[in-house]
């Protein structure tokens, strides 16, 4: 039965990357070999301590190129070197893999390796910094209703990865952090299952060996959203005021929706394809997706608007409710159907 690889992304790791690959080295039934890719360290200290092995090999950046640059760099090796692999098994370099969760993850991965496992933390424990509990509550959440993503950690480095992801993976723009939540969407578009393994949270007092930057990092990983989120805005202020001068000189809903999301919606559709998601394929085939989805989401809308008015809600309240609902599920269906790019 083929074995996973192991691929560690390093920066600057102390001496608990010596002791993980210590025990891990205990148990080599469990894995084809392992990958430390050094991401532009200051030091090479730690990796020139490294015992050696015929199954342990050290990569290398120049410069540091962030999280995802290394994990890609980790993929393209098994691509390149183990083509017949059953897949990756990834971990850190900090410490907060233990090695028994470590194989947890690998062995329930070699079983089946066509899914996607997460090694995922309990984040209702005591003790989990609020930073941590914050972001990972956020996406969680986030990824559930506008992407119908649902797993108990979106940002868990301990993972196992099926071979069948790598061609999308490597070839994925994100480098950093965020690099990962791509992943999950990547694995979504490919119709990978999802499953989870929970593993000990583990957490130095405030995060010393952590090299995320909360503000930075945050606004990295979540920055299509944030865009996505503006346009939204900025179309559904349009749209708003569109809808009340119809409505009001009319009083009809659907015309006053119908008319405001038409403007509106040209007006989301150009930035989105330009500035947020990029574009999926043809002008054609993008704008025919965008419509045939806008002409839905109008309908669900409408539907949603007349019921709030049915039970005696204005619609000048009704209609920003229902944008809310609208809203999540437009940046799931855009950026999963309308435009997705070819590989």
């Amino acid at each position: 039965m083929p074995k996973p690889v192991i691929v560690i992304p390093a920066y600057n790791p102390d001496d608990a990357l010596l002791s993980l690959i210590e025990a891990l080295q205990q148990t080599p039934q469990h894995y084809d070999s392992i990958v430390i890719i050094n991401d532009g360290s200051d030091s090479a200290d730690i990796f020139e301590q490294l015992p050696q092995a015929e199954n342990l090999y050290l990569l290398a950046h120049e410069k540091n190129q962030g999280k995802g640059a290394a994990l890609k760099t980790g993929f393209q090796w098994i691509l390149d070197n183990k083509p017949t692999c059953a897949g990756a098994v990834t971990a850190d370099a900090d410490g907060q893999h233990l090695p028994y969760d470590i194989l947890q993850v690998l062995k329930h991965f070699t079983d089946s390796p066509e899914a996607l496992w997460l090694g995922s933390r309990n984040f209702k424990h005591k003790g989990i910094p609020f930073r941590s509990w914050l972001g990972n509550t956020f996406a969680r959440y986030t990824f559930r209703l506008g992407l119908r993503i649902n797993v108990p950690d979106t940002q868990t480095g301990l993972r196992g990865i099926p071979s069948s992801l790598f061609g999308a993976l490597v070839n994925t723009p994100s480098d950093r952090y965020e690099f990962e939540l791509d992943m999950l969407i990547l694995a979504k578009q490919q119709e990978i299952s999802f499953r989870s393994v929970e593993i000990t949270t583990v957490y130095e007092k405030g995060n010393a060996s952590s090299h995320f930057r909360p503000l930075q990092d945050s606004a990295i990983i979540y920055k299509k959203f944030l865009k996505f989120s503006g346009v939204g805005i900025a179309s559904a202020a349009l749209d708003y005021g569109l809808f009340a001068l119809v409505y009001g000189l009319t009083g009809e809903i659907l015309l006053a929706i119908a008319s405001a999301r038409l403007v509106s919606g040209i007006f989301n559709f150009t930035l989105n394809r330009q500035w947020v998601f990029g574009k999926g394929s043809s002008l054609g085939s993008d704008a025919m997706k965008y419509t045939t989805l806008a002409v839905v989401l109008v309908l669900a809308n409408y539907l949603l608007t007349k019921t709030f008015f049915a039970v005696g809600v204005s619609p000048f309240i009704g209609k920003p409710v229902a944008e809310i609902v609208v809203f999540l599920l437009s940046y799931g269906l855009q950026k999963r159907l309308v435009f997705k790019r070819k590989e």
